[in-house]
């Protein structure tokens, strides 16, 4: 099911297209949309308990308090977090204290970048583990069109928090603790699901150097399911605008811009990142790519590391310092990238931009990106 894209201009104002560096990829221009996840998948997301909290892995009163001393909160807050007879030490080793909203809102930018960093290591903080991140960090791009009150839009603007050059909010809890009703809280999470997406175009012309566009739009003619709409457009008088959609292969094609389904998670796994790369070129998916150990195995065999400007299909890893591949997605063109950023099913599948994906998935010092490409079988040429 697709989602329904922000809402259009105002009448009479125009649309900003954004244009890509020239390249074999032929000539791109493109622009923003923003994606809030659908109500039925709304309806079946558990909304999130609307007390703030923050749980330390294999820890103990002591040492929180002195991570928090040493990270520059204050000793009355201090203080208070650990007098709360709810920060408790449970049988699994996690320490959790339990802020208030208050208590948040006061903590200043540089502390709560140290704290959250820190509390961003451990999935069990599930929303500085997998923060919003504000693309170019333009909060009020991204706040504009949220429909969220003033008040809740204030608050977030003081609970952003730089990680790196990246803006993140990770405060669900704080803003839902604002709700009145159920309705409220779950129209306020559609809204903070948003992201941002770019829906891009292939400007045509007779000019256009047709048999270059070919051989990169079909990976070197390895797949060809695009090429009878590309020469169509092509052929057409003045210039035309050809949507990049149409110049996917046929799973993404299905995917992009839509969340996951039903048949989808009878698998018993959401789909991921590495499922989605690794099946780009595939004209049925192939489940086994939910499995980490056999989705590496299976780029060993079938792909090849390489050096220099990547193409259309290849996969980009994003490794960390320990070289595991925590994230992937697929180049487009230029800085386009074809990406499904996690397993949640809050998260679509995106056309977006290399560096909105960059700014998500590399804070950490020596994250880097290698680049592999799909063996073809002779017969395939």
């Amino acid at each position: 099911m697709v989602a329904t894209p922000a809402p259009a201009p105002a009448a009479g104002d125009q649309p900003v297209f954004h244009q890509c560096e020239p390249g074999p990829w032929g000539r791109i221009e493109y622009q923003y949309i923003y994606i809030a996840a659908p109500n039925w998948i709304l309806e079946q997301y558990p909304m999130p308990q609307p007390q703030p909290r923050w749980c330390f892995p294999d820890s103990t009163a002591a040492s929180v308090r002195a991570f928090l001393t040493q990270s520059g909160l204050d000793a009355t807050t201090c203080d208070s977090l650990l007098s709360d007879p709810r920060a408790l030490r449970d049988e699994e080793g996690i320490f959790t204290v339990f802020p208030t909203v208050d208590e948040l809102i006061a903590i200043s930018p540089t502390v709560r970048q140290t704290i959250y960093h820190e509390l961003a290591k451990s999935s069990l903080n599930t929303f500085q583990y997998e923060p919003i991140c504000i693309p170019d960090g333009d909060l009020d791009g991204w706040l504009s069109s949220s429909g969220l009150p003033d008040d809740v839009a204030s608050d977030i603007r003081k609970l952003v928090w730089r990680d790196g050059d990246s803006l993140l909010f990770s405060d669900f809890r704080a803003i839902l603790s604002h709700a009145t009703s159920d309705s409220e809280a779950r129209r306020w999470v559609k809204a903070l699901t948003r992201v941002r997406a770019v829906v891009a175009y292939l400007k045509l012309d007779q000019n256009d150097d047709l048999e270059t566009l070919k051989r990169y739009w079909s990976a070197e003619y390895h797949r060809k399911d695009s090429l009878p709409m590309l020469e169509a457009f092509a052929n057409l008088p003045g210039e035309n605008r050809l949507d990049l959609i149409h110049l996917l292969p046929p799973f993404p094609r299905r995917l992009v811009y839509s969340y996951t389904t039903p048949d989808i998670e009878r698998t018993g796994q959401t789909p991921n990142c590495h499922w989605t790369s690794l099946n780009f070129f595939n004209y049925t998916r192939q489940n086994i790519y939910l499995d980490l150990k056999l989705a590496s195995s299976q780029v060993m065999e079938d792909y090849e590391k390489v050096t220099g400007s990547p193409q259309f299909g290849d996969v980009l890893f994003f490794l960390n310092t320990n070289e595991d591949a925590f994230h992937s997605c697929v180049y487009i063109a230029d800085d386009l990238v074809f990406t499904k950023n996690g397993e949640n099913i809050m998260m679509p599948w995106l056309l977006t931009r290399l560096t909105d994906v960059k700014q998500l998935y590399m804070r950490e010092p020596g994250t880097h990106i290698e680049v592999y490409r799909r063996r073809w079988p002779e017969e395939n040429m």
